[in-house]
């Protein structure tokens, strides 16, 4: 009788929570709050202001930052030469 009586809630499409205008803004449908919260999550991740957060959370000097970047860099042509190997 109770599961009559519950509403069946048809799948939440990303479309339907997207909100014009507003790049990080999640709409809430049908109550449903996991999916919203999921692509709210993923929209936060993928525009990188957490990270930017945290890199500021304390000054680096410009050349550590310059050492850092050269090392990711010698990291990727390494990674590229080893896929080109195989």
């Amino acid at each position: 009788m109770q599961e009559e009586n519950k509403k069946r809630y048809k799948k939440v499409r990303r479309e339907d929570m997207e909100v014009p205008g507003a790049p990080l803004a999640v709409k809430v449908v049908n109550n449903q709050i996991e999916p919203a919260l999921r692509l709210w999550k993923r929209k936060v991740k993928d525009s990188g202001h957490l990270d930017e957060l945290k890199e500021r959370q304390q000054y680096t000097k410009p050349t550590t930052k310059r050492r850092r970047q050269k090392q990711l860099a010698v990291r990727a042509e390494w990674v590229r030469r080893q896929r080109e190997n195989y």
